[in-house]
């Protein structure tokens, strides 16, 4: 049974994706007579709106306990040809992750629907985005200022467990804004947000993790006398995804590196003039401009962010 928003949702990725005759054809594809007409009690005449078409579609799934079959087929016709058209699914993997939240992932490998596991659920591709497709992704870089004095002043071994524990509070921090590790060596990585609103909860996510990171400091033991400090640069665009992340090559995630180690101070967030031209005007209200990056403008905040 779909939760009603899922409903909804499911209705709409249809509607917006598939004229009423594609959609019948969807619909005899699980069922040998499907017709949408007479499911509607419309007389064959009457044009159907592609909506109503869908939402009868939907209904007749879950009444006859075809829903994932109707999801997996729809995930398959995915930049195939139905009816002499080739259809490429907008919205598909935003409601394949608000599924994946329900319990429910689909396992490109398998081609079919599998309930979610823990390690399944924060894979990189989030469990919807698929290999060789392009996605509109917000990166963040980040990484410890002075990591290098740091592990020559107190040893490899110390500088290990601390960032160990780093890593835990980064993941919880990211996680809730719906993000994911895509590489992580130590001191720093590459995380990536996507789907809705992904720029607004990237930049938010930066700011959240400067500012709790003193809180990371007093929970934390160890040897080390001073705070470390983190550098975090972001910027937005579209990328070519891979399972391997970090066998992606992309000037989006580029520009966010080189603009986090070379454009920002420690404890500062800096984001590029592609990001701070799609966040919200109350987020980007925060950021000043620091004139030009590579050649592009760049934006960062004004003071540190991670002292008490």
């Amino acid at each position: 049974m779909l939760e009603p928003a899922l409903k909804n949702r499911k209705i709409e990725l249809l509607a917006q994706n598939f004229r009423p005759d594609e959609i019948d054809e969807i619909g005899r594809l699980l069922f040998k007579k499907y017709n949408s007409h007479l499911l509607t009690g419309t007389e064959t005449h009457f044009t159907l709106s592609p909506r109503k078409c869908a939402a009868a579609l939907v209904d007749e799934c879950i009444e006859k306990d075809r829903v994932e079959k109707l999801i997996e087929l729809i995930v398959s016709l995915d930049d195939q040809t139905i009816l002499g058209r080739q259809v490429r699914i907008e919205g598909l993997e935003e409601f394949l992750n608000n599924l994946a939240h329900t319990g429910t992932v689909y396992d490109f490998r398998k081609r079919r629907l599998v309930k979610a596991r823990k390690e399944l659920d924060l894979q990189p591709g989030w469990g919807s985005l698929n290999e060789g497709k392009r996605y509109s992704i917000t990166v963040m870089s980040l990484d410890v200022a002075g990591n290098s004095a740091l592990v020559s002043k107190y040893g490899n071994r110390v500088m290990e467990k601390v960032y160990f524990h780093l890593r835990r509070f980064l993941e919880n921090r990211i996680y809730r804004y719906d993000g994911r590790i895509w590489n992580f060596a130590g001191d720093g990585g590459i995380v990536a947000f996507t789907f809705r609103g992904h720029q607004d909860r990237g930049v938010l996510c930066a700011l959240e993790i400067q500012r709790s990171l003193p809180i990371f400091h007093l929970q934390m033991e160890s040897s080390l006398k001073e705070s470390i400090a983190l550098r975090i640069g972001l910027d937005t665009g579209k990328l070519k995804f891979s399972n391997q992340t970090g066998n992606i090559v992309s000037e989006v995630i580029n520009y966010a590196s080189h603009l986090e180690k070379q454009n920002t101070s420690a404890g500062g967030v800096s984001i590029s003039g592609n990001l701070h031209g799609e966040i919200s005007s109350r987020i980007a209200s925060v950021f000043e401009c620091t004139g030009e990056f590579e050649g592009r403008p760049a934006y960062c905040m004004p003071n540190r962010l991670d002292l008490l």
